[in-house]
């Protein structure tokens, strides 16, 4: 991993060129972990491009909270665990430095409450699912909320939605399996209740049967 003061401004942050004075640059390869709860520092980040994984770890399986995207801002010193699922450039500030910031302009504060706002959403909707919930009934609610975020219509009544995350990962975010989830889906493939027109696309064509799926608790 390599650090640098900052000489341009992240690119996909959205940040005014002024507020970038203090920044420092990280690149780091996929897999890297870039925050333990155990870290020391205390600083807060933005992701300028790729993807980090926020989680809990448990003695037998990893629970995902968020995938942090460019331009999402975050902190090292918290419970989580942050991980590089893709290689990643973060921008690094002090939290002390980046509060005085905050006081003077508050322009950063909706991207803030944006992201914890997501991670509270996602860790009360994981508690909910794995209390409730059987893995097709959080799956159905996942690709529901899904075609409702970014769905495209298509004509019959289908949905086409983009994922931009793979199976393993969408397994993270549901408390499950790599396996399940596959299985799951090829399953619904067979059933005529979703296609996969290619390799991170879903046609939803029984968004009926989803909803009937999504209701069904333990």
């Amino acid at each position: 991993m390599r650090v640098v003061e900052s000489v341009k401004p992240p690119t996909a942050a959205c940040l005014p060129p002024e507020m970038l004075a203090g920044f420092a640059r990280q690149e780091l390869a996929r897999g890297a972990l870039f925050a333990t709860p155990a870290d020391p520092r205390n600083q807060v980040f933005i992701v300028e491009h790729g993807r980090l994984r926020v989680y809990l770890a448990g003695e037998s399986r990893d629970l995902s909270l968020s995938f942090l995207e460019p331009g999402d801002i975050y902190t090292t010193h918290t419970p989580t665990y942050v991980e590089a699922v893709a290689p990643t450039v973060v921008w690094l500030i002090d939290t002390p430095a980046f509060a005085r910031r905050l006081a003077s302009d508050p322009s950063l504060t909706p991207t803030t409450m944006r992201v914890l706002g997501r991670l509270l959403s996602n860790a009360v909707t994981l508690i909910e699912d794995l209390a409730f919930r059987e893995v097709p009934s959080r799956l159905a609610r996942f690709l529901i909320g899904m075609v409702e975020r970014r769905g495209r219509p298509l004509d019959g009544g289908d949905w086409l939605v983009s994922l931009d995350l793979g199976t393993e990962d969408i397994a993270s975010l549901l408390g499950s399996t790599r396996q399940t989830v596959s299985s799951l889906l090829n399953e619904w493939q067979r059933q005529g209740i979703l296609d996969r027109p290619g390799r991170r696309m879903l046609r939803i064509r029984g968004l009926h049967e989803l909803r009937e799926l999504a209701d069904k608790i333990a």
